[in-house]
Parts: structure tokens; C-alpha cells; sequence
């Protein structure tokens, strides 16, 4: 090969190297699909009936039985080991974990989340699993405080501190991960669900620390094996949202 010829082959090498980048980089992969999980708490007010007289009925809603005893939780925080995504895509099992969200607000109008990534296609059969485990420090997994207000309109403080394990259950939508989208998943603390089975008569006489009733394992402990009984099943969900990765913070 003589020189010229040689200088042309070295230049539609070139050129062709330089055509393959450039189709490289105008089809780059976007940046990996992520599913969002957040937890909040939902019906922070509820009416108590002024005693129990059968086991297991639920007494948090308004009825014949109703008095104007309440409770009203206005604030709330947890710390959440993980959240699990469960399904099946393709008939095969499947699990999405974020771990480790804490110091949630739990009455914030956008709660904090966390994120994981998550593959496209169809996914069937989700059971959505937020976990909480026993700490031993004081960011225990689940603190609730409010007002009790008693039958007599007496307003008293009351404070839940729940450091137990628990896994509450909740139950989703199928849904299809095409990869143009993010996803964002809430699961609810359903407040109502929580003090289901409690009747005024027991928080009334209920023992008060520095004037307010506290509700652990330990203080009150009838009330709390109560509500750690209540906790699995105070599940619910609000679906699956999608928006823009060109949204992410």
C-alpha cells in the first residue's frame, strides 16, 4: 500500500470511530428505574365508647355505643428497618428492600422516603411489608403523642412508645415498570385500627406519669399488649404514583 492510499485508510478509520461514539453517546442508557417507599399516618382522631362489653369488638367508630371520649394523636414519629416490596414478574418471585428510614414524620405533608431500584416489566401479587424492630436506644421504632379527652371533657395527655418488633402487611395493585418512570409507593398507619378494641373506662384509669398517660411496655402494659396486638393489621395503601427521573432531588 503506497503512502496516500495508506493516509486514506487512516482516515475513514477515523471517521468510523468517530460515527461509533457519537451514535454511543446519543443512546446512552437513562439512569436506573427506582421504586420510592414512605410511610404516614392516617385518621388521628377516634371516639371510644365508654366501656367494652365484647371481647375483640372494634370500638373506634362513631355508633350507638359512642361517647365523647376521644383520642386525637398529633404528632408522630417512627424508624423504619425496611420496607419490602414482594411479587411475582413472570411468575417468579421477587423482593425490592430499602432499608433504614428514620426519624419519620409521620403527619408531614410529604413524608420522607426512600428508594430502590427496581427492573422493568410486570409485577403481580404485591404485598408491600414495612418492618419494625425492638431498639435499644432511643430511636425505638414507633412514638405517638396526643390527647385523651375523657367523658367529663377532662383533656389529657397521652403518649404511645412502641419498641416491639412488628411487620405490618399491606396489600398492592399489580403494576408494569416499563423504565420511562419512576415509582412511588405510601403505605398507611391506620391510627383507628390501632386503638381498635379500647373503651374510655380503661384509659381513664389508666396510671398517669407527671399528669399525662404514657403507654409502653412497661407503663400501662394491658393497653400496650392491646395495641401491639392491633399494630399488624394497621395496614393500608393509597397506590402506586409516577412521575419524571428528571424529578429526582
Amino acid at each position: 500500500m503506497n503512502l496516500s492510499n495508506c493516509i486514506k485508510s487512516i482516515a475513514v478509520l477515523t471517521f468510523i470511530l468517530a460515527l461509533n461514539a457519537c451514535k454511543k453517546d446519543n443512546s446512552a442508557v437513562t439512569s436506573a428505574t427506582q421504586v420510592t417507599f414512605a410511610l404516614s399516618a392516617t385518621n388521628p382522631s377516634n371516639l371510644l365508647p365508654a366501656s367494652i362489653t365484647t371481647p375483640g369488638m372494634t370500638t373506634n367508630s362513631v355508633g350507638t355505643n359512642a361517647t365523647s371520649a376521644s383520642i386525637t394523636w398529633t404528632s408522630g414519629t417512627a424508624n423504619i428497618a425496611s420496607f419490602k416490596l414482594e411479587a411475582k414478574k413472570k411468575n417468579t418471585a421477587i423482593e425490592i428492600t430499602s432499608k433504614n428510614l428514620t426519624n419519620i414524620d409521620l403527619f408531614a405533608i410529604s413524608p420522607a422516603s426512600i428508594s430502590a431500584a427496581i427492573d422493568t416489566g410486570t409485577y403481580t401479587e404485591i404485598e408491600l411489608r414495612v418492618l419494625l424492630v425492638k431498639s435499644t436506644t432511643a430511636a425505638i421504632p414507633l412514638t405517638l403523642k396526643g390527647n385523651f379527652t375523657t367523658q367529663g371533657g377532662v383533656v389529657v395527655p397521652i403518649e404511645l412508645d412502641y419498641n416491639d418488633d412488628a411487620l405490618i402487611k399491606v396489600e398492592a395493585e399489580n403494576i408494569t415498570i416499563d423504565g420511562k418512570t419512576d415509582v412511588a409507593t405510601l403505605a398507611k398507619l391506620n391510627l383507628t385500627k390501632l386503638i381498635s378494641g379500647m373503651a374510655a373506662a380503661q384509659l381513664d384509669a389508666a396510671v398517669r406519669t407527671n399528669g399525662a398517660i404514657v403507654i409502653s411496655s412497661t407503663v400501662n402494659a394491658a393497653i400496650y399488649n392491646k395495641i401491639k396486638d392491633n399494630i399488624l393489621l394497621c395496614g393500608s395503601w393509597s397506590g402506586f404514583s409516577h412521575r419524571e427521573k428528571s424529578e429526582r432531588k
